[in-house]
């Protein structure tokens, strides 16, 4: 069948979604007229409305590129010989696998200019370098969508081999805007703990604010089975952040970060298989690079935005939740672990197999036990010793290193 552009003028295709719109006849009669399928008279309609409400009654609509160059420079032409070239003979982890989306972005950040995913496949398909086949790969079902940002943030954990050299199992840690799909948090790291899952909530609340609440799934981090407070729900209550899980078994229901991890693997191990990267540092400042594209360039399949515009458009809007965080609040001690310990009647404490002495401890009192991991930029480990607020004891752990599960 041809092209419907060659089959009916536009303003017969203009009448027919004009008598759908006002309900003189439904979609299925649309599509029969226009000899096209629901999904795409629903595309068609978009861009209908887009131009009947900028008053634009001309064939325009019809035939948009979206702004996309589709002749390919000598420059990426090259670039992407040498790219498929390598995914295809030399790759030892992702040989045989495309991914043409990752190659156009790479593209315009190379050349300034933007290529469609489909102007890659078929210069690969010309060229000989892909023969098309069949994606199986499911769709992850999208769940609710918030109309502000700073309402909901989405937060959860991928073990995955992001450093395909390591051959290991590493930790990407990630936070996502749930209204304007921002990546407003995330952290590789070697193993998922309550400490790294603070790190990255600390960083991102720095960063943009406190949203009302946080979205994660029921791993023990976040649900306690016999405590009231995990680490991090206790961390978030003292900014006034509410902590939602999501239902058991039911991983549609994170439909959104899910699929933002699926965007990652498809690009963060393949980089640090091509640059031969085998430590996290170097992997962390490729994923900041990754992210920082993703929020400024990449236009969601959803919204049809990218999500720092859209961010930036519910600023201006008014359509925020984000709050700050209050003045001289402690976040060094918040976003730690706290333990509670009972103060022996010597004035000392049990604490990861080692006795501590407390000066001034009140015996037998509970005293909150709070441990500072190191982290790259602080090599040394922390204890504070606190009791009703005030701070009993310090402890600078430079040589020692201190064996407990949530570090």
């Amino acid at each position: 069948m041809k092209q419907l552009h060659k089959r009916m003028g536009w303003q017969g295709i203009w009448q027919v979604l004009e008598h759908w719109h006002q309900g003189h006849i439904g979609a299925q009669e649309a599509c029969r007229w226009l000899g096209i399928c629901r999904s795409r008279l629903y595309t068609l309609k978009t861009a209908w409305l887009d131009a009947w409400s900028r008053g634009e009654k001309n064939d325009a609509w019809l035939y948009k590129r979206e702004g996309f160059t589709q002749r390919l420079s000598s420059e990426a032409r090259g670039f992407l010989e040498e790219e498929l070239r390598y995914m295809k003979e030399e790759s030892p982890y992702f040989k045989g696998h495309y991914n043409f989306a990752f190659l156009a972005e790479q593209c315009q950040k190379l050349f300034n200019k933007k290529y469609h995913r489909n102007s890659i496949r078929r210069f690969a398909i010309r060229e000989g370098w892909f023969n098309p086949s069949t994606d199986k790969t499911g769709k992850a079902r999208i769940r609710f969508e918030t109309g502000a940002i700073g309402i909901l943030w989405q937060h959860d954990s991928s073990h995955h081999v992001w450093l395909p050299h390591t051959k290991r199992m590493d930790v990407l840690v990630l936070t996502e805007d749930d209204h304007s799909r921002k990546v407003v948090g995330g952290l590789l790291v070697p193993r998922d703990t309550s400490w790294h899952n603070l790190a990255v909530a600390r960083g991102s609340i720095e960063q943009y604010g406190c949203p009302l609440a946080y979205y994660t799934d029921n791993h023990q981090i976040f649900s306690g089975q016999t405590e009231e407070y995990t680490q991090f729900s206790r961390a978030l209550a003292a900014v006034n952040i509410e902590l939602k899980l999501a239902p058991k078994a039911t991983p549609e229901a994170k439909g959104k970060i899910e699929k933002r991890f699926d965007y990652f693997q498809r690009r963060l191990p393949y980089l640090c298989e091509r640059y031969r990267i085998r430590n996290l540092t170097k992997a962390n400042e490729l994923l900041q690079d990754v992210i920082h594209t993703y929020n400024t360039q990449h236009v969601h399949a959803e919204t049809r935005q990218i999500p720092d515009e859209r961010w930036q458009q519910a600023l201006k809007e008014g359509r925020t939740y984000l709050h700050d965080v209050p003045e001289k609040t402690p976040l060094d001690i918040i976003f730690a672990l706290h333990y509670e310990r009972a103060v022996k009647k010597d004035g000392t404490i049990m604490f990861c197999g080692k006795f501590w002495k407390i000066p001034h401890a009140p015996i037998y009192s509970k005293v909150t036990v709070v441990l500072r991991p190191p982290i790259s930029r602080r090599p040394h480990a922390e204890l504070y010793v606190m009791y009703k607020g005030s701070t009993l004891a310090h402890f600078v752990l430079a040589q020692e290193r201190l064996e407990h599960p949530d570090c």
